[in-house]
């Protein structure tokens, strides 16, 4: 049986006002999810909160932080059987928009292959001997059985087995409740945006093959004297190498990100006046500037001057 990749959940936090997030809605979402609908309550630090069909949300109106104040944003949540509504094109020309054309970070996403060659088992064996590569320590794998459950394909019992933490920034799963086995792949913060802007904006028939690398740099099972991988996972893997994508700290990221925006967004306008009025009123412009930022910008600035070394963030455990 051919393995099904799928995207199985997309959160995106979106820099703009309330009624920019429920456009952006009408024009990309509302005609495979249908409209959003005011619950009349807030959630996750917002205070409001609309859905749409199949669970999918919009929250907006966050509750004030300190640094936020006028820096309205909003958070888009499209859960698994909401992803499998939505076409793969338009998911691609979605993150393809905001990773040009809007501030925007994507906060969790998760990949799932459904018909694997392997089994819950076979990972548990893997971990028990030793034979897994990756950061995570085997105190951290959870397996449990179910011999009486049933399956969605109709036979009776069922086995899960999850490594790492759902509060770390990856996290797997191998489970066969549906049937044929599943393996999914949680990723948050950092790591989900870095996956998801390499891997969402290619075409759908690579993200595959690009998902894989990804999943590979987290763990690999491998015979521990040879160094080959597993019969199973070599299998499954098809010979795709890892991504070897590590995460940058959180300020260089939102460094790169205003880089970015600036360039896009701004630097077209800014070469007109320029040439135009000459160079001296892009000076004007970085004066007033510097007199008119909040404190949103601080941490970016203590980095700088201590130097501004960036340090990677550590791996799960």
């Amino acid at each position: 049986m051919a393995v099904l990749f799928r995207v199985h959940w997309l959160s995106v936090t979106i820099w703009g006002v309330k009624e920019y997030g429920l456009k952006m809605w009408q024009e990309w979402f509302e005609g495979v999810l249908g409209p959003m609908q005011a619950v009349g309550h807030g959630g996750r630090g917002f205070k409001s909160l609309y859905k749409a069909l199949l669970e999918a949300k919009l929250y907006a109106d966050p509750i004030a932080q300190a640094g936020n104040e006028g820096n309205p944003y909003f958070g888009l949540e499209l859960p698994g059987s909401a992803c499998d509504a939505v076409p793969d094109k338009l998911l691609q020309e979605f993150v393809i928009v905001l990773e040009r054309w809007e501030k925007a970070r994507i906060t969790r996403l998760d990949l799932a292959w459904d018909g694997t060659p392997f089994t819950p088992e076979h990972v548990k064996e893997a971990v028990e001997l030793e034979q897994m590569r990756s950061y995570l320590r085997r105190e951290k794998m959870l397996y449990s059985v179910s011999p009486y459950e049933k399956r969605e394909d109709g036979q009776v019992g069922t086995s899960s087995l999850r490594l790492g933490s759902s509060q770390s920034t990856r996290m797997l799963r191998v489970y066969d409740k549906h049937g044929p086995v599943r393996l999914e792949m949680q990723t948050r913060a950092e790591r989900a945006d870095m996956i998801a802007r390499d891997v969402l904006v290619k075409l759908p028939r690579l993200w595959v093959d690009r998902a894989i690398s990804h999943l590979r740099d987290y763990v690999d099972f491998l015979e521990q004297e040879t160094e080959k991988l597993l019969p199973w996972w070599h299998a499954f893997v098809n010979n795709q190498a890892r991504a070897m994508k590590t995460v940058s700290d959180a300020r260089t990221i939102e460094l790169n990100r205003m880089l970015a925006w600036v360039d896009n967004q701004v630097s077209p306008t800014l070469s007109v006046l320029a040439d135009v009025v000459g160079s001296q009123a892009i000076e004007a412009f970085v004066v007033s500037g510097r007199r008119k930022r909040g404190q949103k910008f601080n941490a970016l600035l203590e980095a700088s001057a201590k130097g501004g070394k960036a340090h990677g963030g550590q791996e799960e455990s």
